[in-house]
């Protein structure tokens, strides 16, 4: 780097008034106790993971990424060469701070409030993300990566149900560097046995399990935080309601009091016509297989697919909220994936993400007045991710029901529902 920062940050001084606190800040002591230098370590870390959110969302004004920091006291900060921008933290007022080409400074806010929207700053509860059908903890790779490498996020491994002895291990992705722990950690992407021959009571039922089992491995945790994909959330939704089960099993496994907030991201509440078209291609024109529009391994005959139509007994049960109630103490958010027309009928459309539509996708529509919902509709662009078909009749329809769980929106709502 040249002198235009140094030139930048007296610029920044001026504009604070803050040259006396420069000149203090460069004749003081550099002697620090164990305390203060814990609590730097640890101001520098949030400041690092803020940056890297930044950059990572605000590409187009942060570009290239880049790592580390630089100091010109008050300021920690990182200069940007191709966008010619600066962001920056003072230690004067905590507030970040952006400066762009233009040279005009814009103060962003409190620090505080950056870390609340970004992942960064403390971790109340330990994070499961849940996959949906015909998927497994692979679908969470990008948030995994991020959030060990960006945000600085211990990886505590991958929980996963056995059947057969009943209990639940916490296992590290094999032939891997990822970074994990294989028990304590701050966030986990669970693999269920399997998404297509269990009901979604089992899986509530595999959850339920998992969920004691990561709070087992994290001392003095007493809840955690579920993010789920697709049918990962109506798995989430039958523990909560108290509907989960073993295999096999009569009875339910009761709620047990163990979860701060659901969020679900493109998830099914009301079911999906794409699952009743995909389980009886009579129905359709011959030829239509509307199954490959899931581009995954899907066997249209599975107690999954039955149970994903529209009204099945299965989704009927789980809506009945007047027997099965969703409990009151629990934050959640409905991730709604837009911007694909999507199948509602057989020449029915509305919007959605191609699989499951908007309405669908809000469970809102189906719980009415939760005092913690948030519904949170946001455009999914087609892409590579997706998948097209040509159906008779119909004509060319997509899905990015498969992108959802690596689109940057998407993302960026995840982390600031993570408090």
């Amino acid at each position: 780097m040249n002198s235009r920062p140094d030139k930048i940050y007296l610029l920044l001084a001026k504009t604070l008034g803050l040259l006396c606190l420069v000149l203090i800040c460069n004749t003081a002591s550099a002697v620090k106790v164990p305390e203060q230098a814990t609590n730097a370590e640890s101001a520098q870390t949030d400041t690092e993971c803020v940056f890297n959110w930044a950059q990572t969302f605000y590409s187009n004004l942060l570009s290239p990424p880049v790592s580390g920091v630089q100091s010109s006291p008050p300021y920690t900060y990182r200069y940007y060469p191709d966008t010619h921008a600066y962001i920056g933290v003072s230690s004067a007022d905590n507030h970040v701070y952006y400066l762009g080409p233009e040279g005009t400074l814009q103060d962003v806010g409190d620090l505080s409030d950056s870390l609340a929207v970004s992942g960064c700053g403390a971790r109340p509860y330990p994070v499961i993300f849940i996959h949906g059908l015909a998927s497994s903890a692979d679908t969470w790779t990008a948030y995994r990566d991020y959030l060990i490498s960006n945000a600085f996020w211990t990886f505590g491994g991958i929980p996963a149900y056995d059947q057969t002895a009943k209990t639940v291990g916490i296992g590290c992705p094999s032939g891997s560097s990822v970074q994990c722990t294989g028990s304590a950690g701050d966030f986990y992407t669970l693999n269920f046995s399997d998404t297509q021959s269990l009901s979604f009571d089992v899986q509530g039922g595999e959850l339920a399990a998992i969920v004691k089992a990561v709070l087992a491995a994290n001392p003095g945790k007493t809840k955690v935080l579920l993010i789920s994909h697709s049918i990962g959330g109506l798995a989430a939704r039958e523990y909560l309601q108290g509907l989960a089960r073993e295999l096999n099993a009569a009875t339910t496994i009761p709620y047990g009091g163990d979860v701060a907030k659901l969020i679900t991201i493109g998830t099914s509440h009301q079911g999906s016509f794409w699952a009743e078209a995909c389980h009886n291609p009579v129905d359709i024109p011959v030829g239509a297989g509307i199954c490959d529009l899931l581009p995954l391994p899907i066997d249209s005959n599975s107690i999954v697919i039955q149970d994903l139509q529209p009204g099945s007994p299965a989704l009927n049960s789980l809506n009945d909220l007047a027997t099965h109630p969703l409990p009151a103490d629990i934050a959640y958010v409905s991730i709604i994936a837009t911007g694909q027309s999507t199948l509602t009928g057989f020449v029915d459309f509305s919007d959605g993400d191609g699989v499951v539509s908007d309405v669908s996708q809000d469970l809102a529509m189906v719980s009415g007045n939760l005092a913690q919902h948030k519904s949170l509709r946001i455009n999914v662009p087609f892409q590579a991710c997706g998948n097209k078909i040509t159906l008779p009749i119909v004509g060319d329809i997509g899905e990015t029901h498969t992108c959802e769980t690596t689109d940057i929106g998407i993302g960026a709502e995840v982390l600031r529902d993570l408090q």
